[in-house]
């Protein structure tokens, strides 16, 4: 009588040829380069935080450990994300300037999350139930090479998820618990190496979860962490064991803040932590309609190329779903997936937690598909991605020479008033990495290759390309479109030639992070009551001032969000 299938994954010696180490460090570092500096805050997340770094920044121990906003509580989210981006700001902002010191954080949280996921996915498939089935005459991949070929594409294929193109580069709370999901995901795998030492780090999760983001969750990863130590059993210590160290290190973690906060700020303390309870109550209930429907719209596209890969281990692990490797990588996705719609969590926090645990599916499904089905992926990345440049450099040219005029258009309405510019070395950076890609899709259709690890290499290869194209051609236009900056300048240049010697410009209706970022972008608005020139929201008076006192209106374009400089009657 024959055996079940060991494995559904059949891996010859020749698709675990290793990818070069120096190779893959070269793709990272310049993945996540483009963008984080000389450029301004394009999203309002960027400015929310750095609202709130810069209130830590100018202020004392007490603004780190009870965070605000123009002396408004800030507790939507933790302060985990803004402490590091503040120490990045004290460590380098003398060289970059605050704003982009504190986007460098962004390094620290990137780093996390790729060598988690690649550690992470690196223990489980050595491990001797992960390995493919044994060939009749031998010539399958060794357990260690299996296991890295098997970590490399999981972490090509994070850095080649489309939904992560954009904000994995902002200065954004969701980017660093994106961080703390992967690294919760690799102190799972890690218990296997060190009984004591990984439930401690899984437990450190949770609580660094609510420190950066919200209660709700650290809850839910608690919950993912104790059920998958219950039902998990090639864990060696007893469960009790690893469940203590779990809830006692998250307790930890967390409880550290408010401990130390009282030794500082006893008088206000209980105010803050007040509103900051009732804040993280509100997160628990059903996730918004509005959301769940953004999540459900966005699903396909935001999570592209890992999510079909991640159905096809799923498929192909089927009669084996209780397999360690498959099954931590499925608990945390799908613990995310069913537990997050229990809170108010945005569309974007909610596909972001997803990403880790299915990138590790997606790897295995990746190696368990025909070879067939595995060059879908470098087709694709080739086609839509040479198609995306070439589009790109078409709009460039089309800025710069005016032809074609419906291209040339689109640009100037985009960034109206922004003249192109042609940056030498940028250019050439730009352009050589066209001929770089160019020449990476020419080596994929003129030879016939089986490593794994090439159409994730492709995919993760076409995504950097575009990110270094997009942002180097096209910066001065998409700071044009995205920030507050020629808001700011041009309100205060309104503002200093009508006002008279001594007179003050205030706010009512900016919101906190909005008059913190127009102080920070040079306008000058007043603390005072008394002042006779006002810049406010259009839309939150209502058409209420008399035309005759507009001295200037102001937005971003194609923003529906206006504001007016108000002057005295």
């Amino acid at each position: 009588m024959f055996e079940e299938r060991p494995s559904p994954i059949v891996a010859p010696a020749a698709t675990a040829d290793k990818l070069p180490r120096m190779a893959l460090l070269a793709l990272l570092v310049i993945y996540i380069i483009p963008g984080l500096l000389s450029r301004d805050f394009w999203s309002s997340h960027e400015l929310e935080s750095f609202a709130v770094i810069s209130s830590m920044l100018s202020g004392g121990i007490i603004d780190w450990l009870l965070p605000h906003i123009d002396g408004v509580e800030y507790v939507k989210n933790g302060p985990l994300s803004m402490w590091i981006g503040a120490i990045f700001a004290k460590l380098f902002g003398w060289l970059f300037g605050a704003d982009s010191a504190s986007r460098l954080s962004v390094l620290f949280w990137f780093a996390i999350a790729t060598s988690s996921i690649w550690y992470g996915t690196w223990y489980v498939a050595r491990r001797a139930e992960a390995q493919p089935v044994v060939l009749a005459f031998g010539g399958e991949a060794s357990p260690r090479d299996y296991g890295r070929v098997i970590a490399d594409a999981a972490l090509l294929m994070f850095v080649g998820t489309f939904g992560l193109f954009v904000p994995i580069r902002q200065l954004y709370v969701d980017m660093a618990l994106l961080a703390i999901v992967a690294l919760f995901y690799f102190s799972l795998t890690w218990t296997f190496r060190r009984p004591q030492l990984g439930p401690l780090l899984t437990g450190a999760c949770a609580g660094a979860a609510v420190l950066c983001a919200d209660l709700f969750t650290g809850v839910i990863m608690l919950v993912i962490a104790l059920l998958l130590h219950a039902r998990v059993h090639a864990y060696d210590t007893p469960f009790i064991s690893r469940s203590t160290l779990i809830i006692v290190s998250a307790s930890a973690v967390f409880f550290v803040w408010p401990v130390v906060t009282v030794g500082f700020a006893i008088e206000t303390i209980d105010a803050w932590f007040a509103l900051w309870w009732e804040t993280q109550l509100a997160v628990f209930g059903l996730m918004r309609a509005r959301e769940a429907t953004w999540a459900i719209e966005n699903f396909i596209w935001f999570l592209w190329p890992v999510w079909p890969f991640a159905l096809l281990s799923i498929y192909a692990f089927r009669k084996q779903i209780g397999r360690t490797h498959i099954k931590i990588a499925l608990w945390t996705f799908a613990g995310f997936l069913l537990l997050s719609t229990a809170g108010n969590v945005t569309g974007e926090r909610y596909l972001t937690l997803l990403t880790p645990g299915l990138c590790v599916l997606a790897a295995f499904g990746l190696m368990s598909t025909r070879r067939s089905w595995a060059n879908m992926l470098d087709w694709f990345s080739a086609t839509v991605f040479t198609l995306a440049l070439l589009t790109i450099w078409g709009y460039f040219i089309a800025w710069l020479t005016g032809f074609p005029p419906k291209m040339q258009k689109s640009i100037f309405n985009l960034a109206p008033g922004v003249d192109p510019s042609l940056h030498g070395l940028l250019f050439v950076l730009c352009f050589v990495t066209f001929l770089a890609w160019m020449a990476l899709v020419l080596w994929r259709m003129n030879r016939s290759q089986v490593m794994a690890w090439k159409g994730p290499w492709l995919a993760a290869a076409g995504v950097t390309a575009l990110s270094i194209t997009t942002v180097y051609l096209f910066e001065p236009a998409i700071d044009n479109a995205r920030s507050f900056v020629p808001v700011a300048q041009s309100a205060q240049a309104e503002f200093s030639a009508l006002a008279s010697k001594g007179q003050c410009l205030s706010t009512t209706t900016l919101t906190p992070v909005q008059k913190m970022t127009f102080k920070h972008y040079g306008l000058a608005l007043s603390d005072k009551n008394n002042c006779r020139w006002h810049f406010e929201a259009q839309r939150a008076l209502e058409d209420s001032v008399p035309e005759h006192r507009i001295a200037g209106t102001y937005s971003r374009p194609r923003d529906g969000n206006r504001f007016i400089l108000i002057k005295p009657e």
